[in-house]
Order: C-alpha cells, then sequence, then structure tokens
C-alpha cells in the first residue's frame, strides 16, 4: 500500500442498515423518526457526523430507496436517491428518483455522484 493513499482516500463508512446510522454515526432516533432513514436531512446528519470522526476536504453521504421495503411512498417512490456533497464549507444537495434494475439504479447513482463531485470541484476552482 502506497505511503500517500491516506492522502487520497482518508476512509468509509457505509451503513445500509439503521443500526449504523444510529450507533456508529450517532444519528438521532428523533431525526428519523421525523424524516424517515432515507432523507435528506438524514443524509446531511451523515456528513455532519462524519465530519467528527474524519477530517477530510470532501465528504460525500447519500441514502435512498433501491428496494420496495424502505420508506417509499407516492412523493417518494422507490428509487428515490438523496446525496449530499460537502467541500469547502458548502453543501451541496441532491434528489434522483433512477428507474431500472438495482444494478442498473448504483450505476446511474454512482455516475451522477461523480459528475457532480466533478463539477463542484472544477466550479470552485474557476471562482
Amino acid at each position: 500500500m502506497s505511503p500517500y493513499s491516506g492522502d487520497i482516500l482518508i476512509g468509509s463508512l457505509v451503513s445500509y442498515d439503521l443500526r449504523v446510522k444510529e450507533n456508529t454515526l450517532h444519528i438521532s432516533e428523533q431525526l428519523i423518526e421525523k424524516y424517515t432513514a432515507e432523507s435528506m436531512q438524514v443524509t446531511v446528519e451523515m456528513i455532519n457526523k462524519g465530519k467528527e470522526l474524519l477530517h477530510a476536504d470532501l465528504y460525500v453521504a447519500c441514502t435512498g430507496l433501491l428496494k420496495k421495503g424502505g420508506s417509499e411512498t407516492e412523493e417518494k417512490p422507490v428509487g428515490t436517491f438523496f446525496y449530499s456533497i460537502y467541500y469547502k464549507n458548502n453543501f451541496y444537495n441532491f434528489r434522483r428518483v433512477l428507474k431500472g434494475p438495482a444494478f442498473l439504479k448504483l450505476r446511474n447513482l454512482t455516475h451522477y455522484i461523480t459528475q457532480d463531485i466533478k463539477l463542484i470541484i472544477l466550479d470552485e476552482k474557476a471562482s
């Protein structure tokens, strides 16, 4: 492993299970109950709590409804994803509704997040 790997990626946390959000990130049960685990409010809080654990230049958090059985509603159907990017003291929040099988949703979501990170960084450098 390169001694410089920490200069690029400090760490990551995947929190599919609600207990990881509550017990590791310490997202309050009240926030989750009020907005659901798959919401922009919880996504932003994931970054806020992540900033307490890791000190980095860029943070990304994502929540969403990949399949049935979550907090889906008519206004928030399966395929709805929320992601937030925190860069240079600014939050950039996104909501996407994606269609298709799970693997396609995840591939497209990853594409959107990557493109948005690039645009945010390039826009910041242009300023």
